[in-house]
């Protein structure tokens, strides 16, 4: 008598046999995907480790921005100083120029400028 049961089991593993070899290219075939991930990965990290600015890059904006501030300081002091001395010099003109029109007012309040003293003069 033969042993039917030998030959199931031997048909059970060849049913396997194309199931795990599906298997194992489904896992290759996800392993190369993940490989090509890893590898996008390391791109975007190296980029990004160079895009993004040091501790030294940030303390020489620092320091240039107060250059740019201390200067800034400076030239408004300057500037300042400037215009007090223009409105300072103004002022004495602006005086003159107060003087000299009330001095014009006056003389023409002492001239004759109705129409009869025209007539008369001419």
């Amino acid at each position: 008598m033969r042993w039917r049961k030998r030959r199931k089991v031997a048909s059970t593993e060849v049913v396997l046999a194309p199931r795990v070899e599906r298997a194992l290219v489904a896992i290759a075939s996800h392993a190369e995907q993940l490989d090509g991930r890893i590898l996008r990965l390391e791109r975007r990290l190296e980029d990004a480790s160079l895009d993004a600015p040091t501790h030294e890059d940030l303390l020489e904006v620092r320091v240039h921005s107060a250059k740019v501030a201390a200067e800034l300081a400076r030239v408004t002091v300057e500037l300042r100083a400037e215009i007090d001395e223009r409105v300072a010099a103004s002022a004495v003109k602006e005086s003159r120029l107060r003087t000299l029109a009330e001095s014009i007012a006056d003389l023409s309040d002492a001239l004759d400028t109705t129409p009869q003293d025209w007539a008369a003069s001419a």
